[in-house]
C-alpha cells in the first residue's frame, strides 16, 4: 500500500492507494498515522477511494489509531470505501468504529 499525506488548515489527510507489497512501505500507514497524531489536528481523514484491499494488520493498525486520537479528543474519518472494506467497518460496534463517510453515488451525489 502507498500512503501519501497533506496537512490542511483543520485536519490531516491520508490518501491510501494500492501497490506491490515491499518492506520498505509496510510501515509507512504507521508512520503517517504517528504524524497525524502528532499533529493534533481535530480529525485525520483517510481518504480510500484508490484502495480495494487492506490488510489485516492495517486494519487493526487503524482501528488502534481511532481509540488512541479518539482518547485526545480528535477523530479519524474514512472515506470514499470500497463496498467491502464498507462492510468490514460496519461490523464493528459504534464504540469501535472510525466515523465512516460514504462515496458519492453513482448519480453523482454529494458525500453525507
Amino acid at each position: 500500500m502507498q500512503v501519501f499525506h497533506e496537512i490542511l488548515a483543520d485536519r490531516y489527510l491520508l490518501f491510501l492507494a494500492d501497490s506491490q507489497p515491499s518492506p520498505a512501505a509496510s510501515d509507512s500507514l504507521e508512520r503517517c498515522l504517528l504524524q497525524a497524531w502528532r499533529s493534533r489536528k481535530p480529525s485525520v481523514w483517510v481518504d480510500c477511494s484508490r484502495l480495494h484491499a487492506l490488510a489485516a494488520a492495517h486494519y487493526e493498525l487503524l482501528l488502534r489509531y481511532h481509540q488512541r486520537l479518539r482518547r485526545r479528543g480528535q477523530q479519524l474519518v474514512l472515506c470514499q470505501l470500497s463496498a467491502p472494506l464498507q462492510r468490514a467497518f460496519e461490523q464493528l460496534t459504534d464504540d469501535l468504529r472510525p466515523l465512516l463517510v460514504p462515496a458519492p453515488t453513482a448519480e453523482g451525489g454529494a458525500l453525507a
